[in-house]
Formats: C-alpha cells, structure tokens, sequence
C-alpha cells in the first residue's frame, strides 16, 4: 500500500510540474502567433491592391457565403432523401 501512494504522489508531482513547466511556453507562442499576425497584416498593408495575395482574400468572404448555401442546399437534398427512403421503405412494407 505504502508502495502504491508513493507511485501516484511521484506521478501527481510530476504531472504538476510538467504543467508548470509548459505553461510559459503556451504564453510564448500566443505572442509569437500575434507578432507573425501583425507582419503578415503590414505585408498585405504594403502590397498594390492588384496584386496575387489581396486579389485571393477579396475573393474569400464570397467563396465562404457561396460554400454556406452550398452547405444548406446539400442539407436539403439529404432531408428530401431521408423522407423518400423512409416513403419506400413503408411502402415495400405494406406490400
């Protein structure tokens, strides 16, 4: 018994210490992720508005309304689906 405590205490205390150990790290990186954010912003910021880059992200909120409708008609198609297959089904029942 003695044996078993002393295994999940050692476990406990270094589960607790890796923790503390990563924490900072994750700080770190969320500052790195905002500085990489910040450069890439001014790079856009910098860029002629015909270029490749600015061209792509004009596209995207159309892209992105476009694949949402897409989104909806597909989830229409499958309800219409769903209702003629369970239509068949009691339909070969009743037979």
């Amino acid at each position: 018994m003695g044996r078993f405590l002393l295994t999940v205490t050692l476990a406990g205390t270094a589960l607790f210490v890796g923790y503390q150990l990563l924490t900072p790290r994750r700080s770190q990186r969320a500052g790195f992720s905002v500085l990489r954010q910040k450069i890439m912003r001014r790079m856009m910021d910098a860029m002629p508005a015909d270029s490749p880059p600015k061209l792509v992200m004009s596209i995207l909120p159309r892209l992105q309304k476009q694949n949402e409708q897409i989104l909806i008609l597909l989830k229409q198609q499958n309800e219409l689906l769903h209702k003629l297959l369970l239509k068949d089904q009691t339909g070969s029942r009743q037979r």
